[in-house]
């Protein structure tokens, strides 16, 4: 299973290569298209049986237990950035689906009997390249985004996810039939700690808060040459301050606090080097483990702009702002996957996430469990991204042991604050 992997990794990266070694398939274009396509052909060579919801997402079901509503459901995305690398996101949906094959192999040939189906997932719009917000399908099929808000979302050339969705045939008319009990998730680091701490699995309990502020900066179109200067309503003069003063607000902040910040995109109109720019849009983007403390610094940094903005007569429009919470993962789920992991003899490590993943977006309404494996160099969204094969396998294996256990094990009974009681202990 171990060659599997590596092969199976190899031909998922063919789709939308680039020539660095790494993969752009935003999602809805035609590398998605094909990309899934591959993921269905493969899930149904192993026997699973396809459903597309109204937003995309793909589901691959191992009928484990015919009998029952419930699966346990793990996977992740196949959709990337401009400079994505091959193992991110993908890695989890194909070590699920390999795992999930083994499964269904070893139920077959020990004669245990299996309390839940088996469910692996691409999940559409992870990456947020495309379109924003990131996160789409998961928070979609959990319900903390309407469907009909998704569809709607346009990239930079106006184009609607729900026209492209359907141009790729990846828009579904119904929702998946079962009932998820858990959801586990694979992913490369994006870090380096794992690596520099020589630790072969990283068990992620909690995720950093992050702030997300999208501003467009309001100025009025006018020729370069002959406008003169006091005359001109420059709204990329008001955006380039803005971000620069941005920096400036949060390198003070981080002198005793940590934070992670970015100014990361921006979108001029009209975009002509001759038209002075009369809307410029700029993508902001706060990250620390506090969710007050990413709320007030996008306060702070608003009230530190607003003057000098005003003074070039430069409108502001806030075009999106999204905090998303510090989010504790399932307890229970990583005591499993914990003991899948020591009884491999592979090493571990609790840790938080820095960045954004689908096991965060379904945590509010399941379960969620969430694990990495390592990154060399920590290097991410880059075609230089790697992760060794011996850490692949890795996580192939540790998957596989909690899979098992998971879906044997009797759904937890719900309490009243909706959280899930404890599982039983592992027995791998």
């Amino acid at each position: 299973m171990a060659h599997t992997i590596h092969d199976m990794i190899d031909r998922f990266a063919m789709i939308g290569a680039t020539p660095g070694g790494g993969v752009r398939r935003l999602t809805g274009s035609t590398e998605d298209g094909v990309v899934r396509e591959l993921f269905v052909t493969e899930a149904q060579a192993r026997g699973a049986e396809i459903h597309i919801d109204r937003i995309g997402n793909t589901f691959a079901t191992f009928r484990l237990a015919p009998g029952s509503d419930t699966a346990v459901l793990t996977g992740s995305h196949l959709d990337s950035q401009p400079t994505g690398g091959r193992f991110d996101g993908a890695l989890g949906v194909i070590a699920s689906l390999l795992a999930a094959e083994s499964v269904a192999e070893r139920l077959k040939q020990s004669g245990a009997v299996a309390r839940h189906n088996l469910t692996v997932v691409n999940w559409t719009n992870e990456e947020g390249a495309r379109y924003q917000p990131s996160l789409t399908g998961s928070s979609v099929f959990i319900g903390t985004m309407p469907l009909d808000r998704a569809l709607a979302m346009q990239d930079r050339n106006g184009i609607k996810l729900a026209d492209e969705l359907d141009r790729i045939g990846f828009r579904g008319t119904e929702d998946w039939p079962l009932r998820p009990v858990h959801y586990l998730e694979l992913h490369v680091e994006q870090g380096g700690r794992l690596e520099a701490e020589e630790i072969e699995i990283g068990l992620v309990h909690e995720s950093w808060s992050t702030a997300k502020l999208t501003i467009a900066f309001l100025g009025e179109p006018s020729h370069t040459g002959p406008t003169p200067m006091p005359k001109r309503r420059d709204a990329m003069r008001a955006a380039a301050f803005a971000i620069t003063r941005f920096h400036e607000v949060m390198d003070e902040a981080a002198r005793d606090r940590l934070f992670h910040w970015s100014a990361a995109r921006i979108v001029v109109e009209p975009d002509s080097p001759n038209v002075v720019a009369s809307r410029v849009t700029v993508w902001f983007e706060i990250r620390n483990r506090d969710e007050a403390t990413v709320r007030d610094m996008g306060q702070r940094f608003l009230a530190a702009i607003r003057p000098e903005v005003a003074r070039q007569q430069i409108g502001l429009e806030m075009v999106a702002e999204e905090v998303r919470p510090r989010i504790r993962l399932d307890a229970a789920g990583l005591k499993v996957l914990g003991a899948a992991a020591q009884s491999l003899g592979k090493t571990t490590l609790d840790m938080e996430t820095i960045t954004g993943h689908d096991a965060l977006a379904v945590q509010s309404g399941m379960p969620g469990t969430l694990f990495f494996v390592p990154s060399v160099g920590g290097l991410s969204h880059n075609e230089a991204e790697f992760t060794k094969p011996a850490d692949i396998e890795n996580g192939l294996a540790v998957m596989e042991a909690a899979l098992w256990q998971m879906v044997l094990r009797p759904e937890g009974e719900r309490l009243p604050n909706g959280s899930v009681d404890p599982l039983p202990e592992p027995t791998v």
